[in-house]
C-alpha cells in the first residue's frame, strides 16, 4: 500500500541527518546515529515490523559496515605508516623536483597522486594527504585544499579497491536476487557505466582546477592565457588517466580502475613534463604568498631514493592484482576463507559471508604497513602511536557507517511487518516516480551529490541513496544500471564540497576558519561536472 503521507514519515530520518549536519553543523556519526534511531521507531512504531526483524538487519548491518571499515582502517594505517618512516617526506621532496609550476604541479600531485591515493586509500585521505604538500611546495594554504577537493572525484567509486561500488551492489544483493538479476554482472555493468559518465566528463577536471588556482589566486594580468596555455598538458594529463581509467574498470572490475589508471597517468604525464612537452614555456606564479603556510624544509631526494619510497604501493598494486584475478587461482582460495552468518536471529534472508581474508584492508594493506614499519625499522612505541591515530581517525566514519548501511537495511526490509504498508524505499521510490518521472535520471546524480555532501562519503551516499534509486529505475522502467552509475557519480562529485572532507582537509593544511570559502570555490566545477553527467546521458542513452 502506497501513501504520499506514509512517504513524507519515510523520509524524516533522512531529511533529519541533513538538516543536522547542514544547518546544525553536527557531526556525520551523530546526525546519521540519530537518523537510525528515529528509522527504529518508525519501523516499530508505524510499520509494525517485529522487534525481532528490527534487531536481525541491525546486526546485519553493522557486519557489512565493519567489512568496509577493516578497509578504511588497513588503508589509512599504510599512510600513516609512510609518514612515520618518512617516506611520505621523500614523496613530497621528490615531486618539486619535477617542476617549479604550481599549475603542473597542481595537477601531478592533486589530480594524479591523488587519484592513487583515492583508489588504494580513499575515505577523504587524498584532499587530507595532498593539501599539505602542496602547502609545503608554497601553495596558499586555500588553494591548496580547493584544488585537492576538486581533483578528489573522478577516482572516488572506485577508492580503496572498488569499496564504494562494491559496497552498492552489496546493499543492492537482496533486491538484485529479487528482480532475478546476477549480482557480478550488473556489477560490471554498473562499472562500465560509471567508468563512460566520469571518464568523459572528467576530461574537464584538469582545466578545473588550473582555472581556478588562476582565477582565484594570480595575478590580474594574463588570466585567460595563464588558462587556456595549460589546456594542451591538461588533456594529456586527463587522457593519461582516463584512458586506461576506462579499460581497466570495463575489462577487470572496480578494483583496479583508479589504482593502476593514475600509476599509468603518472608515470606518462611526469615523463611529460621532465621533457617540458606541452609545458608552457611561461612559469606561473600564485599573486602573494601570504596564504601559505609553511609546509617545512622539502627534503632532496636522488630519483633512486623517490622511486623506493613508492615500493609499498607497487606492492600493494601488485598484490591486488594477483589476488582480484582469477587467472592466478588466488582470489578463490582467499574468498574461500569466511565466516558465515546464517540467518541472524532465525530471520531468513539476514543472512552473509564475511570474507576476511579477500578483504583489502587486512591484505594487502595492513600486511603491507606492518611489513615496511619492519623494514624500516619503525620503532614499536611510534607504531602503537600510528595505530591509536588510526582508530581515531575512522571513529566517526565507523559510527556514520554502521548506522547509516543498518538504516538503510531496516528501509529495505521495513516492507516485512504487520500494516501493510510497502518498505520505507518503495513509498519514497513512489512519490518521486509521481513527481519527477522520466526525468529521474537527471536527478539522480543530484541527489548522489547531496548524499556525499551531508555525509562525507560517497559510499554512505551510495549505500543511503542506492536501493532507493534501483527501486524508482524499476518502477520507472530505466535502466537500473544506469541510474545506480548515475548515483555513484554524483557521490563522487559531492566530494568537492562535502562538509566532513572540507573540513578534514583545511585542519591537515592549516585553513581552518575557511570552510565557506572552499565550498563557494568548488560549487561551480561541481555544477559544471554535474553538468557533463547529463550531457553524456543524453547522448548515450
Amino acid at each position: 500500500m502506497f501513501s504520499t503521507a506514509y512517504a513524507a514519515i519515510a523520509a524524516v530520518p533522512l531529511l533529519l541527518a541533513f538538516l543536522l549536519m547542514v544547518l546544525w553543523n553536527a557531526p556525520a556519526s551523530k546526525s546519521v546515529g540519530l537518523a537510525f534511531l528515529l528509522t527504529c521507531v518508525l519501523a516499530l512504531a508505524v510499520w509494525r515490523m517485529d522487534g525481532v526483524h528490527v534487531a536481525a538487519y541491525t546486526v546485519y548491518g553493522v557486519l557489512k559496515a565493519l567489512d568496509l571499515l577493516l578497509i578504511v582502517g588497513g588503508a589509512i594505517l599504510l599512510q600513516n605508516t609512510l609518514k612515520a618512516n618518512g617516506l611520505m617526506d621523500i614523496i613530497r621532496g621528490g615531486f618539486h623536483k619535477i617542476t617549479p609550476d604550481p599549475r603542473v604541479q597542481a595537477i601531478i600531485i592533486a589530480y594524479l597522486f591523488g587519484a592513487f591515493i583515492e583508489g588504494s586509500a580513499g575515505f577523504g585521505t587524498p584532499a587530507a594527504l595532498t593539501a599539505p604538500l602542496l602547502v609545503g611546495l608554497g601553495f596558499p594554504a586555500v588553494a591548496a585544499c580547493a584544488v585537492a577537493l576538486i581533483s578528489n572525484s573522478t577516482p572516488v567509486p572506485f577508492a580503496a579497491a572498488g569499496t564504494p561500488t562494491l559496497t552498492t551492489i552489496s546493499s543492492l544483493s537482496s533486491r538484485l536476487a529479487a528482480s532475478g538479476v546476477e549480482e557480478g554482472a550488473f556489477l560490471q555493468e554498473v562499472t562500465g557505466k560509471v567508468c563512460l559518465f566520469l571518464g568523459v566528463g572528467g576530461l574537464l577536471v584538469p582545466i578545473l582546477l588550473v582555472a581556478v588556482l588562476v582565477l582565484a589566486f594570480g595575478p590580474r594580468e594574463r588570466r585567460l592565457r595563464s588558462i587556456a596555455e595549460m589546456i594542451p598538458f591538461s588533456l594529456l594529463a586527463a587522457l593519461s588517466f582516463l584512458v586506461p581509467y576506462y579499460l581497466l574498470g570495463v575489462y577487470l572490475g572496480p578494483e583496479f580502475a583508479s589504482i593502476l589508471g593514475s600509476i599509468i597517468g603518472m608515470v606518462l604525464t611526469v615523463l611529460a613534463a621532465q621533457k617540458g612537452f606541452l609545458i608552457p614555456r611561461y612559469v606561473w606564479q600564485f599573486k602573494a604568498q601570504k596564504g601559505a603556510a609553511s609546509g617545512g624544509k622539502l627534503p632532496n631526494p636522488s630519483w633512486k631514493q623517490f622511486a623506493l619510497a613508492w615500493t609499498p604501493y607497487v606492492a600493494i598494486s601488485v598484490l591486488l592484482v594477483l589476488t582480484r584475478v582469477d587467472t592466478f587461482g588466488l582470489k578463490g582460495i582467499l574468498q574461500s576463507i569466511s565466516i558465515h552468518f546464517a540467518s541472524i536471529f532465525g530471520v531468513e534472508g539476514a543472512e552473509l559471508s564475511f570474507q576476511w581474508a579477500y578483504n583489502p584492508g587486512i591484505f594487502p594493506f595492513a600486511l603491507v604497513s606492518v611489513v615496511t614499519a619492519l623494514y624500516t625499522h619503525v620503532p614499536a612505541g611510534e607504531m602503537r602511536r600510528v595505530a591509536v591515530t588510526t582508530g581515531r581517525q575512522i571513529y566517526n566514519l565507523a559510527v556514520a557507517l554502521t548506522a547509516g548501511v543498518a538504516m538503510v537495511q531496516l528501509m529495505m526490509h521495513s516492507g516485512d511487518n504487520l500494516s501493510g504498508l510497502a518498505s520505507m524505499l518503495s513509498q519514497i521510490s513512489q512519490l518521486i516516480v509521481g513527481s519527477v518521472g522520466v526525468l529521474f535520471p537527471y536527478l539522480s546524480p543530484v541527489i548522489g551529490i547531496f548524499g556525499a555532501f551531508v555525509s562525507g562519503s560517497c559510499t554512505v551516499s551510495s549505500t543511503l541513496f542506492g536501493p532507493l534509486q534501483y527501486e524508482t529505475a524499476e518502477l520507472l522502467g530505466l535502466s537500473t544500471s544506469t541510474i545506480v552509475a548515475l548515483q555513484l557519480s554524483g557521490g563522487a562529485l559531492g566530494n568537492m564540497i562535502c562538509i566532513n572532507n572540507v573540513m578534514a582537509v583545511t585542519s591537515t593544511a592549516n585553513a581552518l576558519g575557511n570552510e565557506g570559502r572552499i565550498i563557494r570555490l568548488n560549487l561551480l566545477p561541481c555544477l559544471l561536472y554535474c553538468a557533463a553527467l547529463w550531457v553524456v546521458y543524453t547522448v548515450v542513452a
